[in-house]
């Protein structure tokens, strides 16, 4: 992918004056340090880190540059030339101009996934990184929307606040999340499994980001517990000293045979104090489109929404005290959707042991028939502060931060199956003595603090006259759950009467508690070849206490005793790295990664539950390529893994007169296996085309009766085969005018559905097809205006992303898809 160029559809002088205003730009990471040349002369400069924030709650936008010329990132790194260094670009550093020629050769981009910065070609690790420029360019607003970009990645989606990330196919369906998510440097998924961490992580809105830098495999030895299957990282832009810059973006879309949304986004950077203290604000408020009718309640589109939120940041760099950078940053978010993305289909829910072939057909185009709605909601939000101190040998950093994650699911489930053939509102109809609609009420809040202090040495140390670089650290999070689970019996006849007596509902909650030290050091024994060796020592605490809600359900209402669970827990990484030239790497890494146990829960009359679950734990092998060709012209990125995964945690059903029960347990081992590519090329000045996609074979290793696996049975929601093929072409029409066009098409392959310990009532492991689509956006600047239209999934295809065979009216299933053919225009207007 080739970076924007800031000038393009400029007059010289406004051209210039972008230039200037991208040289002077640094990205947003937490490492904030200055140069040691520039300390040993009275100037000192310094690097900005982004900034997120703004108190939005309706529509209104203080928003920012959204276009090409917004969102070109800087790209100050070691020129490609030089050799490799796993240390920090200094801040107010002038990007090198030969690190990648805009629109001649690929792009380069300066990434933290060491917790340094350095270009992603010459890192020791997976990583993906896409630049806010691409993000932007390609309308790439979700993590769904990164499939196509990033190989080894994958969802299981079955609504838009519960979405399941998945890396190099670490996924059984338990109720703890193996893929990390972190804001800058802050960690913002819920880390236990009793409040669903799984589908709550959070998917944020990507408007002004810097970049997205997605790791696959194990980090777990530099980022802790959650992230034994990968990270993905949000990297904010930062404020930027001295400059006054902005935009504003709306526009407006359609989806095929559904409603119509818009959005309206933009941001504004503010110099304060100069040279010393700059504010960026950015927000943003999307209304969502539906595209699937409710017959039974009356709705068109019903499953429309809203997503809303801000961002601020403020960067200070007193004169007084040289070598001090304290970025504050706050950002929320907040999804609302007016019901569930279910879709009925003819499933088989009679027979599910023998489901037959047509069980993933429509049942009536994109419907679904539910008497009361099932609305969703989720917000989340982080507060931190960045502060760091650069002592001309090392720099210590220090990030506090709290964050939340609140969802709040409400469901209408008269339509699951208690047995074959016999649905909740059946049973329960039988207990009231009249029909009635079984309602689902589900709520689940979390809040965490973080602490992480850090010391990182600065580049040109040298141990024994070679080069040395060496990072170690704390880190202590504790996190507060609190789940709840409720339901309700409402007569057909009247929805909005609850019956009484209540059929009642469970609550469970309590503190989670990790510390971990941490290290990193990277010698290099050779000018082009150097190991790093990390490690990290862990111990995690929780508690955990469940009361159950009179009355049907469980009797009278019931306190159980508090239930504890403690793990200690020891990873490593090692990382060989070889640049026989400047243009080729090739590097290994063997790494561990773990997820924590913790207690569970028992349930009133199901004997058999233990009292709790076991970590798992996966060692990853991976060796990789990576070769620029023909003056970084093409680029090659191929890199083959194997993961073994042990002591798999897995969701254990309990099917009772009471509902299904979900608790945590462990079954054997699993490994994934495969080969990743990412292969770009411009063969022309602003033409890129770029070839992305994995082959993965991840598979239970030993039968899992637990889980309903076989041993050889593919993992969850995980194609053998994914890919895109990418094209952005860029051009000038004239010295003020300048055009381009981006496409993009796609293949997912065959992937199964989740496991069921209960067969009998829910099919196990139904096979979902292939798909492809694509998309395409043109673009038309004019200074500091710009148009653009696009249109995503062109053939309208219908892509399956979740199915059950159970849950639609009259004995049928349920399903989602990717969102139908949308066709959509931006206005964009910079200052």
């Amino acid at each position: 992918m080739q970076p924007d160029d800031p000038s393009i559809g400029c007059s010289p002088a406004e051209a210039q004056r972008r230039r200037k205003a991208v040289g002077n730009m640094q990205t947003g990471d937490a490492d904030i340090m200055t140069s040691r040349s520039q300390r040993h002369r009275s100037t000192r400069s310094r690097r900005t880190a982004g900034l997120q924030s703004w108190p939005l709650g309706f529509g209104l936008v203080v928003l920012t540059l959204a276009s090409p010329l917004a969102a070109a990132q800087p790209q100050d790194a070691p020129s490609a030339g030089q050799p490799v260094t796993r240390g920090k670009t200094r801040p107010g550093s002038t990007p090198s101009p030969d690190v990648a020629k805009p629109g001649t050769q690929v792009e380069q981009i300066v990434v933290t996934v060491n917790k340094r910065r350095e270009l992603a070609r010459t890192v020791a690790n997976s990583v993906t990184a896409i630049s806010g420029s691409t993000l932007d360019r390609r309308q790439q607003i979700s993590v769904q929307d990164l499939v196509a970009e990033v190989p080894g990645l994958s969802v299981e989606a079955d609504q838009k606040t519960a979405v399941r990330i998945v890396l190099r196919g670490l996924n059984t369906g338990g109720g703890g999340t193996t893929v990390a998510s972190v804001l800058d440097d802050v960690p913002i998924n819920p880390e236990g499994a009793q409040n669903n961490a799984s589908t709550n992580s959070p998917n944020l809105e990507t408007f002004d980001l810097s970049r997205i830098e997605v790791l696959r495999g194990p980090q777990s030895s530099l980022y802790g517990a959650t992230a034994e299957g990968g990270l993905i990282k949000y990297v904010t832009n930062p404020p930027v000293m001295n400059l006054y810059s902005g935009a504003l973006e709306g526009g407006f879309n359609g989806v095929t045979g559904g409603g119509v949304g818009g959005s309206l986004k933009g941001f504004a950077n503010l110099p304060i104090i100069k040279d010393q203290l700059a504010v960026r604000i950015t927000a943003w408020n999307e209304w969502l489109p539906g595209y699937v009718d409710d017959p039974a309640a009356g709705k068109s589109n019903s499953n429309s929404g809203q997503q809303y939120g801000w961002r601020a940041s403020a960067l200070w760099t007193p004169s007084v005290l040289p070598g001090l950078s304290v970025r504050l940053t706050a950002e929320r978010q907040t999804l609302i959707v007016n019901n569930a993305d279910f879709v009925q289909v003819a499933g088989a829910a009679v027979t599910p042991l023998a489901p037959g072939g047509g069980q993933l057909s429509l049942v009536n185009g994109l419907r679904n028939n539910t008497l009361l709605t099932s609305p969703g909601q989720s917000e989340v939000g982080t507060y931190y502060a960045n502060v760091s101190y650069d002592m001309d040998w090392a720099t210590v950093t220090s990030i506090t931060s709290y964050a939340f994650n609140n969802f709040s699911n409400h469901a209408d489930t008269s339509n699951q199956n208690i047995a074959a053939g016999t649905s909740y509102s059946d049973y329960f109809g039988s207990v009231y003595g009249q029909p009635i609609d079984f309602y689902e009420r589900q709520d689940s809040d979390t809040d965490k603090f973080n602490q992480e202090l850090r010391i990182a040495s600065d580049p040109g140390t040298r141990l024994f006259g070679r080069q040395f670089d060496w990072l170690g650290g704390f880190f202590f999070t504790r996190e507060n759950e609190a789940f709840q689970q409720f339901f309700d019996a409402r007569p057909t006849a009247n929805l909005a009467q609850v019956l009484s007596p209540a059929l009642g509902g469970a609550t469970v909650g309590g503190p989670l508690s990790e510390y971990a030290f941490f290290g990193q050091v990277d010698y290099h024994l050779l000018p082009s070849f150097d190991v790093a060796l990390g490690g990290r020592w862990s111990g995690n605490a929780q508690r955990s206490q469940a009361s159950y809600g009179c009355c049907v359900l469980y009797g009278p209402t019931l306190y159980l005793p508090q239930i504890s669970s403690n793990s200690h827990d020891a990873l490593y990484s090692v990382e060989p790295r070889w640049r026989p030239t400047d243009n080729t790497m090739l590097y290994g890494r063997l790494a561990t990664g773990y997820r924590p146990g913790g207690p569970n829960i028992p349930v009133p009359g199901v004997p058999g539950i233990p009292n709790t679950y076991q970590p798992d734990s996966d060692v990853s092998y991976e060796v990789g390529v990576r070769q620029d060709l023909f003056d970084k012209h093409v680029s090659v990125d191929v890199t083959g893994y194997w993961v073994n995964w042990h002591n798999v945690q897995i969701a254990s059903i309990f099917n009772t007169p009471a509902g299904d029960f979900t608790v945590n347990g462990n079954a054997g081992s699993a490994s994934s296996k495969g080969v990743e590519w990412d292969i770009a090329w411009v063969p022309v000045r602003g033409l890129t085309l770029e070839a992305v996609g994995d082959y993965a074979d991840a598979h239970l290793d030993v039968d899992a009766p637990g889980l309903g696996g076989a041993r050889g049975d593919a993992l969850p929601y995980v194609p053998v085969m994914s890919g895109s093929l990418n094209a952005d072409y860029n051009w000038h029409i004239d010295d003020k005018t300048a055009a381009f066009v981006s496409g993009s098409w796609s293949f997912v392959g065959t992937r199964y559905t989740s496991f069921s310990p209960t067969p009998a009532i829910t099919s196990s492991h139904v096979p979902l097809p292939a798909y492809a689509t694509g998309s395409i956006r043109l673009g038309l600047s004019r200074g500091a205006y710009r148009g653009e239209l696009y249109v995503n999934n062109i053939s309208n295809v219908l892509a399956f992303t979740y199915y059950s065979n159970t849950g639609g009216a009259d004995q049928t299933g349920q399903a989602t898809f990717i969102q139908p053919r949308t066709i959509g225009m931006l206005l964009r207007a910079a200052f």
